[in-house]
Parts: C-alpha cells; sequence; structure tokens
C-alpha cells in the first residue's frame, strides 16, 4: 500500500461523515493500486497519469471529477505539498462547467458573503477560514478549549503529513465577538457538531443567496484560504511573510524565533480581516 489510508481514515472521521468516508475510501483504493502497480508516488504528476488511464477506460466526466476531488481531499488531510499553478493546469483539463481558472472571491464578495450569512455557525465557520486563512478540517477540528479569551488567542490543529502540530493566533475583535456569542449555546468541548460535507452545502447556498456567481470558480469553502492569502498579497503584504506567518502556520507567539527574519512590526502590519470588510460593506 502505498497511500496512509489507515491515518487518513482518522483524520476524516472527524470532518466527513461515515458513508461519505466510505466513498471516498473506495476511490483512494482504486489510486493506491494505480499507484502500486506502477510503482508511483501520490503527487499531482501520478494523479494525471490516473485520470488519464480513466479517461480511456471510459469512466464519465462527472465520475472523474468525484474522483479527482477525492483524491485531493487526500492530499489536503495528509497534507502533501502541491504546486497551485500545476494543480490548477490540471483542474483545466476537468469539465469545463465543474472547475475554473479563478480560485478566489474578491474582497467584495467576501464580505457580502459573511455579513450576508445569517446563521451564527456558519458565518463564524466562513470568518475563521478566511481571518486565518485555515483550511475547513482545522476550523471544524476546534474545540472550546482552544479558545482562549485571556490571552485573546485561538489555537489551530494543522494536519501534517505523519503528524499533528498546533498553530496560535491573536483573536481579531470581530472574531471574539461571534465566539462569545456563539459559545453560549455549545454544548460539550467540540465547537462546531457539524460535517464538511453539510458546511459545503451552506456555503453554496449562501453563495447564491448573497449573489456570487461561480463565473467558471468552483465556489467552495477551501476558496476563503485562497481568498485571504490573495487579498494580502495584493495589499502588498511581503510573499515571505504570508507564507511564513499564515499559509506555514507558525505560532503567533513564537513566529520570531522560527522566523528570526520577520520582525514584530512587520507582523503588526498584516491587515486584519475586519480592516478589509470595515473598507467594503
Amino acid at each position: 500500500m502505498v497511500l496512509d489510508l489507515d491515518t487518513f481514515s482518522l483524520r476524516a472521521r472527524r470532518v466527513y461523515p461515515e458513508k461519505s468516508l466510505r466513498k471516498k475510501l473506495i476511490v483512494l483504493k482504486l489510486y493506491d493500486k494505480f499507484l502500486e502497480e506502477n510503482k508511483l508516488e501520490p503527487s499531482l504528476e501520478s494523479l494525471n497519469l490516473w485520470l488519464d488511464e480513466l479517461t480511456r477506460k471510459g469512466l464519465s466526466d462527472g465520475t472523474i471529477y468525484v474522483y479527482f476531488y477525492d483524491v485531493l481531499s487526500y492530499f489536503d488531510l495528509m497534507m502533501v505539498d502541491l504546486d497551485e499553478r500545476k494543480l490548477r493546469s490540471l483542474k483545466r483539463r476537468l469539465p469545463a462547467q465543474s472547475v475554473g481558472q479563478a480560485d478566489f472571491l474578491t474582497e467584495e464578495e467576501v464580505a457580502k458573503l459573511i455579513e450576508g450569512t445569517p446563521s451564527l455557525k456558519h458565518r463564524l465557520i466562513f470568518s475563521l477560514m478566511y481571518a486565518y486563512s485555515r483550511r475547513l478540517s482545522e476550523v471544524l477540528l476546534l474545540k472550546k478549549s482552544d479558545i482562549d479569551f485571556e490571552k485573546n488567542t485561538v489555537t489551530f490543529t494543522i494536519l501534517k503529513k505523519k503528524r499533528e502540530e498546533k498553530a496560535t493566533f491573536e483573536l481579531e475583535p470581530w472574531i471574539k465577538e461571534m465566539l462569545v456569542e456563539y459559545l453560549k449555546n455549545v454544548k460539550g468541548d467540540r465547537l462546531f457538531d457539524i460535517s464538511g460535507r453539510a458546511v459545503e452545502i451552506a456555503f453554496k447556498k449562501m453563495c447564491e443567496k448573497v449573489g456570487i456567481q461561480a463565473k467558471g470558480r468552483r465556489l467552495a469553502p477551501h476558496i476563503l484560504r485562497h481568498s485571504r492569502l490573495t487579498h494580502l498579497r495584493d495589499r502588498g503584504v511581503p510573499l515571505e511573510v504570508v507564507s511564513k506567518v499564515i499559509a506555514r502556520h507558525s505560532r503567533f507567539d513564537t513566529t520570531v524565533q522560527f522566523y528570526r527574519g520577520i520582525s514584530e512590526e512587520v507582523k503588526a502590519s498584516i491587515p486584519k480581516a475586519e480592516e478589509i470588510f470595515k473598507s467594503k460593506v
């Protein structure tokens, strides 16, 4: 076996409902068999070759589309490093109506989405994903104990290839306000008692409700992570800072120790998500 399906299953059970996970595992076992037979490693290159084989076998566009994103879910939870340019190129071989080239929302669209979401649970999930550029799986893993109102921090569990680690960030005031209200009705330690699929459905419905059109984009929650990183770059935040402080999950209170080239002044200059919203709504 090439894929680490045991670790994937343990992680996926906290994100996907059992029925959905069973279907993903069936697809991943097919991909794993292909890798083993061809002595390949899990990567975009081998996924591309597998799609070629599926096409030769006559599988429908819809089936290939599902298989493709099931493998991407493995890459996501197992933290397989992906080249974004190669990923966009690979997506373009899928049916044009399903996946486009643009993979981020504008600042105006993010503001409309979050401000227009009536459900506090959904609004908070979208806000956490965007503000801290986190994956949906990382947000759904949050517990009450990960929120520290005294230190004013939120700590995410980051899934690496073979391990998990923690990443702590400062609570933005608007996020803190929502958390205080939301926690009043949360029982148990788990912050969000909801599946990833349910969030995906809610996200698409809210995009439609507030008038966000796909325009060739795949409107899924993960687009919020890409949007935040894109907006920071567009606002002039150095790519190195975006990568190390936001995308690479360094701890908020120890960033300087790990990345000596980034000063506290530079970190403090990173625009807060709330500032972006205030300029749009």
